[in-house]
């Protein structure tokens, strides 16, 4: 690809963009053929910019263009790789120090996995869909769930359904229940049937006045040997 040539420049009041005639030819030449990271890089555009000048010129990436794009990003992926040992790992054989030692400094200092932890530090634009795409995932695997629960159907994974959500009480009320020792169940499901049934031992300071505000906004006090 050719160096972009001149700078950009910005015209009053507002600072919109306009390109020359080099730069405008050097556009529409690359932009079919060439990744939007590449053009940002060269010409120091941003990524919403670059989209709107291609549209505003009814510029596409073209068939020979994005063949060429999935064989550089292939070689990329492939460098990347054999760089942070993946195929070593593939062959049985350990990856190199370097590799152990950038996982191993992520495992320590991140909640997140190595690999999005990274991809969060590199591509901040990426991270945030891919953020996006996991909590749409989450949404829909937890409204599939809560569809078999209602209708009575097997279920497919391990996630704690609740359709019909607590109160702003009720929540108060469980967490007051840790606060003076009582137990609770994980299960919050209506299909467990101890949503709304709370535990309490030998060793347990009962309080009359609470119990009977909690038994009133629905819950059910039983006794469970210590």
């Amino acid at each position: 690809m050719e160096k972009f040539p001149g700078t950009i420049t910005r015209m009053p009041p507002h600072g919109k963009i306009t390109l020359n005639e080099e730069q405008e030819a050097w556009f529409r030449k690359w932009f079919p053929e060439v990744e939007n990271s590449r053009l940002m890089k060269a010409s120091g555009l941003t990524h919403d910019t670059l989209h709107r000048l291609a549209r505003a010129r009814g510029l596409k990436k073209s068939a020979k263009g994005l063949a060429g794009i999935k064989k550089r990003q292939a070689a990329h992926i492939k460098k990347v790789c054999e760089e942070n040992g993946y195929y070593a790992s593939m062959r049985g054989k350990a990856p190199c120090k370097a590799c152990r030692d950038v996982w191993e400094e992520y495992r320590r200092s991140d909640r997140y996995k190595p690999a999005i932890a990274i991809l969060r530090d590199t591509n901040p634009r990426k991270f945030k869909k891919y953020l996006k795409r996991r909590s749409e995932i989450q949404k829909e695997n937890w409204q599939k769930e809560t569809r078999r629960l209602v209708l009575g159907l097997e279920r497919k994974s391990k996630l704690k359904v609740v359709f019909k959500p607590y109160t702003k009480s009720q929540l108060c009320r469980r967490n007051n229940c840790l606060k003076f020792g009582y137990f609770l169940s994980m299960d919050k499901s209506e299909a467990g049937g101890e949503r709304y049934i709370i535990y309490y031992d030998d060793n347990t300071d009962r309080r009359p006045k609470f119990e009977k505000n909690c038994i009133a906004d629905g819950f059910t006090f039983i006794y469970e040997p210590s």
